[in-house]
């Protein structure tokens, strides 16, 4: 392997050893490289400076996410600080933004998933795994939103905000690439224009075996968009299409064993499975009044299915559910004066949501309360409207204010299609001391929340080189459906309210020529947390705490080496007197959560045509539940791409885990178990692009 992995990329380097002794004619070493300022739009849903932003966000660009040309979206997403999208099997993941990862039934709800700044899934039914949704593979940006999101942002951007900027053709190519373990990818980049009028078609295809056994995917996505500008009018269509069919590996238990060589490609559950499907269609309409006032309004629907076998519990139940939703977007921004700037907004969204949940396996006498047949069947239609205002006052020329306030109504109608109550599906009861079955469901009800979130802050410049930025704000997550509806014995409608966090954060930003720095510090806090830890005890009411400290950096060491890196130090505690297992967690780290975290990347780029980038990423040692009493000792990782450019032709090599190393993506402990989801050893993948 080491020597297939030396030819490919002495063939790759040859042809442009010539160039690395001499730059490319159209750079120049007498000029001083500089770092150019970055334009971000997810804060605002519009276009802002990165480096006058009140607030933290990270950005993957549309070169370096064409480099990377990730397989899963964690590989890109590891240069930003203080994030963490942990690999599951195929194309699952669990986020971390400024917290630890989530699991569970509500816990893709504590970070928004957008794409455009249009949320992805309606408020109520996000899905842990429901990045596979978006088309980041051909991205031409991903950004994310670190803390509580502003006031254009209402439920769900309580940690952050992921925001994947669609697919933006700037030359027609057609690629094929090939790698380990049967992996093949066809990407299809085309734009066409016709006097005002643009189209777009970004679309790719994946067939992966995947390197355990049992475990491939096969994944297609769309993206269609089509753009026309008038005089004072302009407005930008974005279909997107998601199909993915996949076979899902299980964890592998028993201590350390992902460092096993007879184990760590086992797959304990070929039967497992997951389907999705997913639509959006949008179109964002823009218009001036005059030279001062902006309007936007931006309609959309959405559907999606989702059916996967839930392998990781007893009984394996399979689930299926779905949505279609609509609504509308709209913002209004006008100058109150030379120096203020006023935001008016409202957004309006109507969804139907369906889950059901079937367990064709029968379980022991002393398993029964989860017993074999329908556990729940139900539908919530939903009604939400939120308004915001955004200020903006320029103070002077060093120091500029924001302040924000956005009120959201949610009103959930739901209809249980079974028997009430927590009986077997047909009225009879389980073998437990009262009879009661594991499963709950409620009678038909309506609940409704109603929710303030604001922000306030202030950004400061010292000098063209240095600013610095200070900023309080809040943030809420309603109540998801399958944690309000789909309840067990233990629980009950009334004791699951929305989650609320404060956060106070502050940061430094140095930009000077071939340097830029940035360094920020938070604090989080958290109340009417819903807790459900890996052996699915629930702990309602709870509090945590979540500090930390996050550095990112590039610096061009000269026009052909640059270096970039991203790093983090957090701590996220319970902050409640609880008891699992008879001991309170209170003070505990919560379960994979690293203190540390980071990445870098060295970069050769002697001319246009060649480039090579060596990148190391870092995962900190976690604890694996609550009582702190099992943990995973962190690893590091090693990957390489090289690039060619023949003219109209591009070659790329990645080599990822170069050492190959043994490591978990995701570890925790659960059922009395350790459970890994195991990490890819050493993987090679070779990409032909053509432009056309």
């Amino acid at each position: 392997m080491k020597a297939i992995i030396s030819a490919l990329a002495v063939s790759l380097l040859i042809p442009s050893l010539s160039a690395a002794e001499q730059p490319a004619s159209n750079q120049d070493l007498s000029q001083t490289p500089i770092i150019m300022d970055s334009i971000i739009v997810t804060g605002r849903r519009s276009e802002q400076s990165l480096s006058q932003l009140i607030g933290a966000a990270g950005q993957v660009s549309a070169a370096e996410l064409q480099r990377v040309g990730h397989a899963h979206i964690n590989e890109s997403a590891a240069r930003i600080p203080g994030v963490w999208l942990s690999r599951g099997n195929g194309q699952e993941l669990l986020a971390a933004v400024r917290s630890p990862v989530f699991t569970g039934a509500g816990s893709c709800a504590e970070i928004l998933t957008t794409e455009d700044g249009l949320p992805i899934r309606p408020t109520g039914m996000c899905n842990v795994n429901q990045l596979f949704e978006v088309n980041s593979e051909q991205a031409s940006g991903l950004e994310i939103w670190r803390g509580p999101g502003t006031v254009f942002y209402g439920s769900n951007a309580m940690h952050g905000v992921i925001n994947s900027l669609s697919a933006d053709i700037q030359r027609n190519y057609l690629s094929l690439e090939s790698g380990s373990h049967d992996y093949n990818r066809i990407k299809l980049g085309w734009r066409q224009q016709h006097g005002n009028q643009t189209w777009q078609i970004a679309a790719n295809g994946v067939t992966d075996k995947g390197f355990k056994d049992d475990a491939g995917f096969d994944q297609q996505k769309l993206s269609l968009k089509h753009s026309w500008t008038g005089s004072t009018l302009s407005a930008d269509t974005h279909l997107a299409l998601v199909n993915l069919n996949q076979e899902t590996a299980g964890y592998i238990k028993v201590k350390d064993s992902y460092k096993d060589s007879a184990a760590w490609k086992a797959n304990p559950n070929p039967e497992a499975f997951r389907d999705g499907q997913a639509m959006r269609l949008s179109t964002v309409i823009r218009g001036t009044v005059n030279s001062d006032d902006i309007w936007q309004l931006t309609p959309y629907v959405r559907k999606s299915e989702m059916t996967f076998l839930q392998h990781y519990l007893p009984g394996q139940p399979e689930e299926k559910n779905g949505q279609t939703s609509a609504g509308v977007q709209s913002s209004y921004q006008t100058s109150l004066a030379a120096d203020t700037r006023l935001w008016l907004g409202t957004d309006i969204e109507w969804a139907s949501m369906w889950v059901e949940e079937f367990q064709a396996n029968p379980l022991g006498v002393a398993d029964n309360v989860r017993y074999q047949g329908q556990h729940y069947d139900f539908e919530v239609d939903s009604q939400q409207i939120a308004l915001f205002a955004n200020l903006e006052w320029q103070v002077n020329d060093q120091m500029t204010t924001e302040m924000g306030l956005r009120y959201e109504y949610l009103n959930y109608d739901y209809q249980n299609n079974m028997l009430s109550g927590n009986t077997r599906d047909d009225g009879s009861a389980c073998n437990s001391a009262d009879g009661s079955c594991r499963y709950f469901r409620a009678e038909d009800r309506s609940d409704s929340t109603n929710n303030l979130n604001f922000h306030l802050g202030a950004d400061y410049r010292f000098s063209d080189s240095l600013s610095a930025y200070a900023r309080v704000a809040s943030a809420y997550r309603a109540p998801q459906i399958n944690e309000i509806y789909r309840l067990q014995r233990e629980q009950a409608v009334a004791d699951i309210k929305p989650e609320q966090l404060d956060s106070v954060e502050a940061g430094l930003r140095f930009r000077y020529d071939n340097l830029a720095a940035e360094l920020n510090i938070y604090n989080m806090d958290k109340e009417q947390v819903i807790i459900k830890d890996s052996s699915g005890f629930v702990v309602s009411n709870g509090e945590t705490s979540h500090q930390g400290i996050e550095l990112q950096l590039s610096y061009a060491i000269n026009p052909i080496w640059q270096i970039a890196a991203a790093g983090n130090w957090a701590k996220h505690l319970y902050e409640q007197n609880s008891l699992i297992n008879g001991a309170s967690i209170n003070g505990n780290d919560i379960d994979t959560a690293p203190r540390s975290q980071g990445s870098a990347q060295l970069l050769y780029k002697p001319s246009d045509a060649l480039s090579a980038e060596l990148e190391w990423v870092y995962l900190g040692d976690y604890y694996l539940d609550p009582a702190n009493a099992h943990e995973y000792d962190g690893h590091d990782v090693l990957n390489l791409t090289v690039q060619q450019r023949y003219q109209q032709w591009d070659l790329r090599l990645r080599v990822t885990n170069l050492t190959d190393e043994r490591i978990a993506d995701r570890a925790d402990f659960g059922f009395g178990s350790y459970r890994y989801f195991v990490g890819e050893g050493r993987g090679v993948l070779a990409e032909v692009k053509r432009y056309f």
